[in-house]
């Protein structure tokens, strides 16, 4: 098949929708399909690159890529005075047989590709957790309408199932985010300066509101009080870096180290870490979680919805009271001091990744929808050809 994955979030942008994306094109690929990412331009193009080497696909951008704040987080919306006739010309040459667009209602590029889908099979991946939602509430008939647009729609968890819910009545296909458990391995290589007997706390995301930063460095303070031989290990990068930078004091620098963005190198500062640590707010999954669990690592995380579907408390971590750094410093404390649980827990991690989360399983279900929704189009033009009623793409 030749599939079209349309996503506002991609390289040089980080984060779990731009894993999923280049992920699930590079699995496609491997399974023999003929796979494009449509994105938009951001600056600096010299981070156009890709953690596991070349891309094994195509690569298109439209428009310009630009920042505004939503949901807690940072987002990017697509603009540009020709994005859509550019979009629908690009469709017309290549003739994809499935469109697939990921935060489909999300402005702009999400959406104006379904708008302008000319393939037989058009899908939609909603990725977000949220509370409640203004747009949705404003714009419930046009939402609804491009809902219709789509032959299926999947979500990454039942947490997005319970969000999307309170404003759609139509059904979900549950599919999983992935990992692939050869590059995020336990095996990866160490960081040399991190190798010091020093047991080390490793915090991964973007520093937006929603993914806790704060409560991270408050926690961490709770526990070099009682447990000195420890450090905080940060990686991510954000507009609010100097604000949490601000946060540490002179006596605790030393042993938080602020490593910026990194892409390609993640495996070897989870290898790096003793634990891993998420106190995020508000996620409809949390691939950072199958990251560190395909490294085989303990997880301290919140205790939210899109957190217990993916780990399960006391198996492969521990679950923390949301937005509470005392909880989170006592259930770090409690695998700093027994080694032996966090083995355990970290094998237990990976074990579930190779059971339900490998890139190779996730992609094989993702395949499977296309295919039934491909014949099940080839049947309701059989039907409409021989004067039955034609069917609809449910």
């Amino acid at each position: 098949m030749k599939v079209a994955l349309v996503s506002e979030y991609y390289y040089p942008l980080l984060g779990g929708i731009t894993e999923h994306v280049h992920n699930l094109a590079g699995a496609l690929s491997k399974r023999g399909h003929d796979v494009t990412v449509i994105t938009h331009n951001l600056k600096p193009r010299k981070h156009h690159h890709y953690p596991h080497g070349p891309a094994a696909f195509s690569v298109v951008r439209f428009g310009k890529g630009i920042p505004i704040y939503s949901n807690g987080s940072i987002a990017r919306i697509t603009v540009g005075k020709r994005l859509g006739s550019d979009l629908g010309s690009f469709f017309e040459q290549e003739q994809f047989d499935v469109i697939h667009a990921h935060s489909p209602l999300t402005p702009i590029l999400p959406v104006v590709a379904l708008r302008k889908s000319n393939a037989p099979v058009t899908v939609g991946t909603f990725h977000t957790y949220f509370d409640r939602s203004r747009g949705y509430s404003w714009l419930q008939k046009k939402a609804a309408r491009h809902m219709e647009m789509m032959d299926a729609k999947i979500v990454v968890s039942q947490a997005c199932v319970e969000a999307l819910s309170r404003y759609f009545n139509t059904d979900y296909n549950i599919i999983p985010n992935g990992v692939d458990p050869d590059y995020f391995s336990p095996d990866a290589r160490g960081i040399p300066a991190f190798d010091d007997g020093k047991l080390n706390i490793l915090f991964v995301g973007r520093f937006d509101p929603r993914n806790g930063l704060r409560t991270m460095i408050e926690a961490f303070k709770i526990v070099k009080s009682s447990f000195d031989n420890c450090r905080l290990i940060v990686v991510g990068d954000g507009p609010l870096r100097p604000y949490y930078r601000s946060l540490v004091s002179k006596k605790l620098a030393e042993d938080i180290h602020f490593a910026g963005l990194v892409n390609g190198g993640r495996p070897h500062y989870y290898s790096s870490a003793d634990i891993f640590c998420s106190p995020c707010t508000k996620a409809s999954f949390g691939v950072v979680l199958l990251e560190a669990m395909s490294s085989a690592k303990p997880i301290v995380a919140s205790d939210i919805n899109g957190y217990r579907m993916v780990m399960e408390d006391g198996k492969q971590g521990l679950l923390a009271g949301e937005n509470e750094p005392a909880a989170f410093a006592e259930a770090l404390l409690r695998l700093l001091k027994d080694p032996d649980l966090r083995l355990r827990m970290g094998s237990a991690g990976r074990d579930t990744v190779l059971a339900k989360y490998s890139w190779e399983l996730v992609a094989a279900q993702v395949e499977a929808l296309y295919l039934k929704l491909q014949n099940r189009g080839a049947e309701c033009e059989t039907a409409a050809a021989a004067g039955e009623m034609a069917c609809a793409l449910q």
